[in-house]
């Protein structure tokens, strides 16, 4: 099956607003930096990511998670300054508000492979991104 956001970045927002209300009692009562960063990823659309991405994937086999929330994932990471997505995995695990703002809900959220097989079709170039610790 093919990788897509049903609904684009409407459906995104609306599933945050639902999500965050499940979670938390009041959502404005999340830390101030939390609310300036899910602000930011409110207004940012990355469901142009799907389409691009589509020829990474095959059409047979589980249905994969949406580039753009992998991709939003990753960006959401980096800016709470998780420095890996082991870290990342754990702390979406932990705290509902990470997944929410990635576009997973709170329970089933990648794992460490789903990142993993993500980073390979996010780089499609033949040489390898990593460089050997040896010199």
């Amino acid at each position: 099956m093919l990788p897509i956001y049903p609904g684009g970045h409407a459906a995104y927002q609306n599933f945050v607003v639902e999500q965050l209300r499940n979670h938390y009692a009041n959502p404005a009562d999340l830390p101030d930096t939390l609310l300036d960063i899910a602000e930011r990823f409110w207004l940012k659309d990355l469901t142009g990511v799907d389409a691009l991405m589509q020829e990474c994937y095959s059409r047979f086999g589980p249905k994969p998670r949406p580039p753009s929330c992998m991709l939003r994932s990753v960006l959401l990471s980096i800016a709470l300054g998780v420095p890996s997505y082991t870290k990342w995995v754990e702390q979406m695990k932990t705290v509902p508000a990470y997944a929410i703002l990635s576009g997973f809900k709170f329970g089933d959220t990648p794992g460490i492979g789903t990142f993993a097989n993500f980073f390979s079709r996010l780089w499609q170039l033949d040489m390898s991104n990593i460089q050997s610790h040896e010199h």
